[in-house]
C-alpha cells in the first residue's frame, strides 16, 4: 500500500514591526497559543482575501455603471411583456 503526502512548501519572510505592534504581537500570542507565524499567516490571508473581495466588488460595481443604459432599457421593454 503506497501513502501520499502532500508537502507544502513554505517559504521564509522576514520584516519589521514597530515595538508596539510586537509586545500586542507577543501578548497574543501567549495568551491564544498560538507561534507568531501563525498569526501573521491568518492575518495576512485574511487581508489578501479582504482586498480580493473589495477588488471584485468595484469591478461588480463598475461594471453595472458601465451597463446601466443597457439594463433600464431593458426593464422598460419587460415592462410592456408584463402588461401582456
Amino acid at each position: 500500500m503506497r501513502h501520499f503526502t502532500t508537502e507544502i512548501k513554505k517559504e521564509r519572510l522576514s520584516f519589521f514591526v514597530n515595538a508596539d505592534l510586537a509586545k500586542k504581537l507577543n501578548e497574543f500570542s501567549e495568551k491564544s497559543n498560538l507561534s507568531l507565524s501563525d498569526i501573521a499567516r491568518e492575518a495576512l490571508k485574511n487581508y489578501l482575501e479582504k482586498i480580493e473581495k473589495e477588488k471584485t466588488e468595484k469591478e461588480l460595481e463598475d461594471g453595472y455603471k458601465a451597463n446601466y443604459e443597457y439594463y433600464l432599457k431593458s426593464q422598460s421593454e419587460w415592462e410592456y411583456a408584463d402588461r401582456e
